[in-house]
């Protein structure tokens, strides 16, 4: 029996253009209808992460959210705003490692500002270099700020839940391998898009966040449906019951759960989010 439901955004539900497919929509409707407990888990931020709801707000007032890799967890909008069920920050030498690191690589720095203040939880995507060429950033949420580096190692801004810095594709093992040198085991480095590094506290994943999820509805992770596309995924699809990798992962992420247990489902263009909640739950 599934206790849980939990996906990715990108790839999963939304298209290249950040578009919801309707068929997810649907899926997520009678999820929701049912009872089931049901989560987005993505890297994008609580904010961003509620924008392509927008036409259906009601069902995403009852979505738990998962932000930031997992780093900060939500539950349903119950009108007095969102319960913060689990949160976790760089740790304050670590981030200031991270900055002069960047820095002197002359990195564009995407600083994921979250706090929870008594209006709510205030979000901004802060940058120190142009965004809106890079895929599925931009809009809404972003603020260039060309002294961000200067904030960030002066203490002005505390750490935040994630970080992430860009970077060529073909440099981007080296850049993680960079990271690691100055950060060991103290960081958890991933990415969702080639042309970024997610960094997170070490420990922080997608995995941590729906055994978060999963206590908080009274399930267990063996009750634990994930849906997912890319290598940030992995943590949840191996923690969860049941892992689904879309079909239209890359190549490298297909290779990279050979042998795990976790199935490779339906594509995006075959409606595979909504084929594989039919199949594990709907059906049932």
């Amino acid at each position: 029996m599934i206790d849980l439901v939990a996906f990715d955004m990108d790839g999963t539900v939304l298209d290249s253009e950040s578009r919801l497919a309707a068929s997810a929509v649907q899926a997520i409707a009678e999820l929701i209808a049912r009872g089931v407990p049901t989560a987005s888990v993505s890297g994008r931020s609580i904010r961003r992460s509620q924008e392509p709801f927008s036409g259906d707000p009601e069902l995403a007032r009852a979505l738990y959210v998962g932000g930031y890799n997992g780093a900060v967890v939500v539950g349903p909008d119950t009108g007095a705003g969102r319960a913060v069920l689990h949160e976790e920050r760089l740790d304050e030498t670590v981030f200031v490692h991270l900055a002069e690191f960047g820095r002197a690589e002359e990195l564009n720095l995407i600083y994921c500002l979250c706090e929870k203040t008594d209006a709510g939880v205030v979000e901004e995507y802060r940058h120190v270099g142009p965004v809106d060429h890079l895929e599925v950033l931009g809009g809404p949420g972003f603020v260039l700020d060309g002294d961000l580096y200067e904030r960030c190692l002066s203490g002005e801004l505390a750490p935040p839940p994630k970080i992430m810095l860009v970077v060529e594709p073909d440099r981007r093992a080296e850049l993680i391998a960079g990271i690691e040198a100055i950060c060991g085991d103290r960081v958890y480095t991933s990415w969702a898009i080639p042309d970024r590094v997610e960094v997170m506290r070490r420990g922080v994943d997608k995995g941590v966040a729906i055994r978060a999820l999963a206590e908080q509805v009274g399930g267990t992770l063996d009750g634990v449906l994930a849906i997912g596309d890319a290598d940030n995924d992995l943590p949840m699809l191996r923690a969860a019951g049941v892992g689904v990798l879309m079909g239209n992962a890359k190549q490298e992420v297909k290779n990279a759960v050979s042998g795990q247990g976790i199935r490779i489902g339906p594509t995006f263009a075959e409606d595979g989010f909504a084929q594989i909640v039919k199949k594990y739950v709907l059906d049932h």
